[in-house]
């Protein structure tokens, strides 16, 4: 009989300290504010459906403002903690909203040289696609349009190609008037021009002095590309 008392109080003794080291971790659970939630994914959810979620998990949401990133605007594209993480009961969840994805304005191009273009659009974040030449009376390797047009707006990272002027436009010059003068004076001429003498033909007039210029295979004051060589008839009286 005292094995049966000593055995039954032994188990009381036993049942009455789990049950107060039970009643102390609900204890110490509520009052000290220690019950633990894994925080829920808010990512693509909008601010009204996360805050609906974080208040089932007694968790408490914390908006930190708008920004621009690859999710759709008004979701949530960012979160603090992370979803998994183990906080405690009434833990501020930061997150934030997106505002779309930054759009970039193709900048004026259209008349700059392409290098300097080309650098431009890739500082906005553009990327260069194809780049497509022809002739035009405008200066060498400048852009002569832009695919999208000026003020199209475009998210980073989308192309842009450009229609470049590949003649190399030579500077002009006017045809002096060297008619009546000597070789030595009017390829002095000439050369202030940027021109060249070209062929020398001779002819023999009794009535025009030795040694002139008579004609020239171009007019003077005409407009000629600089470095263009001009032929001469010159006189050349026989002894």
């Amino acid at each position: 009989m005292n094995k049966k008392l000593v055995l039954f109080s032994f188990i009381t003794v036993i049942g009455l300290g789990v049950a107060t080291f039970f009643s102390l971790k609900v204890f110490e659970k509520y009052y000290f504010n220690e019950t633990y939630y894994k925080v829920p994914n808010l990512k693509s959810l909008n601010l009204e459906e996360a805050e609906e979620l974080l208040t089932s998990n007694d968790l408490n949401i914390r908006n930190m403002g708008d920004q621009f990133s690859e999710l759709p605007v008004g979701e949530i594209f960012m979160q603090e903690p992370e979803a998994g993480s183990i906080v405690k009961k009434n833990r501020n969840i930061k997150v934030w909203v997106s505002k779309g994805e930054a759009l970039v304005e193709v900048p004026q191009l259209v008349g700059m040289n392409f290098l300097d273009a080309k650098a431009i659009a890739e500082q906005k974040g553009l990327v260069v696609d194809r780049v497509a030449s022809t002739k035009a009376v405008m200066a060498y390797n400048e852009v002569i349009a832009t695919d999208p047009n000026t003020d199209t707006l475009l998210k980073k990272g989308q192309k842009i190609s450009f229609l470049i002027n590949s003649s190399e436009q030579m500077m002009e010059t006017k045809m002096p008037d060297i008619i009546g003068i000597n070789l030595d004076e009017a390829n002095d001429l000439l050369e202030e021009s940027s021109l060249l003498l070209g062929k020398i033909n001779y002819v023999s007039l009794a009535e025009i002095p030795d040694g002139v210029i008579i004609e020239t295979s171009l007019v003077s004051g005409r407009k000629v590309p600089a470095g263009t060589a001009i032929d001469v008839t010159v006189n050349k009286v026989q002894e």
